[in-house]
């Protein structure tokens, strides 16, 4: 989380960046919020506030961003890619939003999932929160392009450069256009989504998940005792 607030504090200050590759390090481009720091209570309203402010300034960038994806694309992990402009995905990626199973929100993702697919779709991954393969989410609109694993980085580059052949001054009030033609007032929904998640992390069914998670996570070790 704090990587994600530094590097978006950085980007937001510099003159001359044009266009931003977003990747993962190691075998996932992001898995997610770490489970088990939420089932012990340790994910704080603050937490979740900071994450959001952070996939914020990721998509408010005065830059062109494209989502790098491979393996593991999950939960907070989407999130960022949804807030990046552009989306290309390995054919090993596995995506999801699966929050709601976890008894929290996910921030701002189905806003902007909504946005990008439309109400019905978008519905349908965040309320199940399944995972859905690249060719799905090709299908769906939210992946610009599926490519092989081996390719990925390649490909993202040819796009980045690309842009950077395009007049940049063009590319940055076309990306502001076609994201104010959905403008809200993304105040009153940061608003509304800390509410909403204080009222999550309180409820009942947050706690029964999170208790089963832990008894879960507990049983590997009392089996082999």
């Amino acid at each position: 989380m704090q990587d994600l607030v530094s590097a978006t504090d950085y980007l937001a200050q510099s003159t001359e960046t044009r266009v931003v590759i977003v990747s993962g390090e190691g075998r996932a481009f992001c898995s997610g919020l770490d489970t088990k720091e939420l089932a012990k209570g340790n994910l704080t309203i603050d937490w979740f506030e900071t994450w959001e402010r952070g996939v914020i300034a990721l998509a408010n960038l005065k830059a062109i961003s494209i989502a790098s994806i491979h393996g593991y694309c999950l939960g907070g992990g989407l999130q960022v890619a949804l807030a990046c402009d552009l989306r290309i995905a390995a054919t090993n990626a596995v995506l999801s939003i699966p929050a709601v199973r976890e008894g929290v929100v996910a921030a701002l993702g189905p806003m902007r999932l909504a946005r990008l697919i439309g109400a019905g779709p978008a519905k349908q991954l965040c309320l199940l929160g399944h995972r859905f393969t690249p060719e799905e989410g090709y299908a769906l609109r939210i992946i610009n392009e599926v490519v092989d694993p081996a390719q990925l980085d390649e490909r993202s580059l040819a796009i980045a450069h690309e842009l950077l052949d395009i007049p940049f001054t063009a590319l940055l009030h076309t990306k502001e256009q076609i994201d104010a033609a959905f403008e809200q007032d993304t105040a009153a929904q940061m608003a509304a989504f800390i509410v909403a998640q204080e009222d999550c992390l309180r409820s009942p069914e947050h706690a029964r998940v999170m208790e089963e998670y832990r008894a879960m996570q507990a049983r590997p070790s009392q089996e082999k005792a």
